[in-house]
């Protein structure tokens, strides 16, 4: 039997594990994002590359309590089935909690099933919240977790995680809706994607003017950019063209990279130009 790692409370934070797509960026891995707060570890989304940023902080799928994902595209789901496999050859002595769509248990557990029929045998317990805007317990990890409609494909939703004293909406794949604003009201952390610049078609995604529109309405204490494509050579040009169309507007807007640290609830040190923590 392979333990895992002791729980240990820390600052809650949220860590960016990869800001990109799924094209190909040596920089930048796909997404996924840990939420770290009390005792609780939650992966969202598990794109390509998230177990290897896992490894690299000395965790495994046993340190994990739950799975989040926003909608099942390939970068944002893929890696959930290795780790699927690594629970079914190790012991684990909890159930590991997956959440997502009405009908997530489903849909998991029928591509499952093609890939591998041993993936499921791992203790597993499910989630599913449909987008009705209501805050509920995530199991028993001491976190509330509401979603929100997003415009996008294979069941998306935006993402509003809350604890004692903060706040973070996480948009997933989204195009422009007035439903991310009323999810970002008054959040510590936007974490929003910002796919391509304004006046590249790239899909349902959102673009510096749309993310900007939202934060005008929403009036998180600082954004974060995520989902960044390789139309971003550098993800400082993707903040500074969201605080352009913010005009005076004094929200904080950062473009991540692998590894950031966003630390709940919202430091100022974290303003462009001060500290950008790195794990």
């Amino acid at each position: 039997m392979r333990c895992h790692t002791s729980p240990v409370t820390t600052p809650s934070r949220w860590t960016v594990l990869g800001s990109g797509t799924l094209e190909f960026q040596a920089q930048r891995g796909p997404s996924c994002h840990l939420l770290e707060t009390g005792e609780a570890r939650i992966l969202v989304d598990s794109g390509p590359g998230c177990l290897q940023r896992l490894a690299e902080r000395g965790l495994t799928g046993h340190d994990l309590d739950a799975v989040v994902h926003s909608h099942l595209h390939l970068d944002h789901l893929a890696d959930l089935f290795p780790l699927l496999f690594h629970g079914a050859i190790e012991d684990r002595d909890r159930p590991l909690l997956l959440a997502g769509a009405p009908g997530h248990r489903d849909r998991i557990t029928a591509m499952a099933q093609t890939l591998y029929s041993k993936l499921m045998r791992l203790p597993l317990a499910w989630s599913e919240q449909p987008p009705d805007r209501v805050l509920r317990p995530l199991g028993a990890l001491g976190i509330q977790l509401g979603a929100w409609p997003a415009e996008h494909s294979q069941h998306p939703r935006l993402l509003r995680f809350e604890g004692p004293d903060w706040s973070l909406v996480y948009t997933g794949d989204t195009g422009p809706t007035d439903a991310l604003a009323a999810a970002a009201e008054g959040v510590d952390w936007l974490v929003a994607e910002c796919t391509a610049p304004d006046g590249i078609p790239r899909g349902r995604h959102l673009s510096p003017s749309s993310i900007a529109d939202a934060a005008r309405a929403a009036r998180p204490k600082a954004v974060a950019l995520v989902h960044l494509s390789p139309l971003w050579a550098d993800p400082q040009d993707a903040a500074r063209a969201v605080a352009k169309q913010l005009g005076g507007l004094a929200i904080p807007v950062i473009g991540a990279t692998d590894g950031l640290g966003l630390p709940l609830p919202y430091s100022h040190s974290m303003v462009p130009g001060g500290l950008l923590e790195m794990s």
